[in-house]
């Protein structure tokens, strides 16, 4: 059942990649570069980034079902040699400073505070490097702020509307739920059933924006 999850949300999250790639072209290509992926679940943007932009990534998250289904895709992909997972809470991570090249945070910020997490993001970025943050919209003059009064500029961003989460990935989601019988969906999409109800009671909630910004 846990697979059928995972595909499921795979394939809602697949809907999103564009927006990505939308935020990596305003990276410049980067020598074999070293990538933290942060909170990287089921691994539907490592996997896209590592085809599309390369570079060595360390994969982390503390859902080690979601790693487990990764891992696999990896092997089925054969790229073991670029992608490895770990299995760890990015409070436990403990990288030599300044040691990555990019870092890609999808939403993560937003879990953690937007300002403490990306203070300690900002150890482990080597100077000249870049995060990719995809964080909630809300308080955006204030996280700009912020961005740049900690020795980072902001190269550009990607804005992600309302309709683009529902025409993007609610609406996908909402179809794959519907197609497995009651039971399968209390029981596995309890929360995103719930999430889909948050969203048409007040959809502008779930605006976000991608900040591409470069650490000085």
């Amino acid at each position: 059942m846990l697979k059928e999850y995972h595909q499921i949300k795979d394939n809602c999250r697949t809907g999103l990649l564009k927006y990505l790639a939308e935020a990596v072209s305003l990276l410049p290509k980067v020598n074999n570069p070293r990538i933290l992926d942060i909170g990287c679940g089921t691994g539907v943007p490592t996997i896209w980034l590592s085809e599309n932009y390369g570079g060595i990534i360390t994969a982390i998250d503390t859902d080690g079902n979601a790693l487990e289904y990764l891992h696999a895709k990896i092997i089925d992909k054969k790229l073991e040699n670029q992608i490895s997972t770990c299995n760890i809470s990015f409070f436990d991570l403990k990288p030599e400073p300044h040691s990555f090249d990019i870092i890609l945070a999808e939403g993560f910020l937003n879990i953690t505070g937007f300002e403490p997490g990306f203070v300690k993001l900002a150890e482990m970025l080597k100077v000249g490097g870049y995060f990719m943050i995809h964080d909630e919209y809300k308080d955006h003059e204030m996280k700009c702020d912020f961005i740049r009064k900690n020795h980072c500029d902001i190269v550009g961003t990607v804005f992600l509307d309302e309709s683009v989460w529902w025409n993007d990935y609610y609406k996908q989601l909402e179809e794959g739920i519907e197609s497995l019988d009651v039971k399968q969906r209390k029981d596995l999409f309890k929360a995103e059933l719930n999430e889909i109800e948050l969203y048409k009671k007040d959809p502008a909630l779930f605006r976000s924006i991608y900040y591409v910004v470069i650490r000085q």
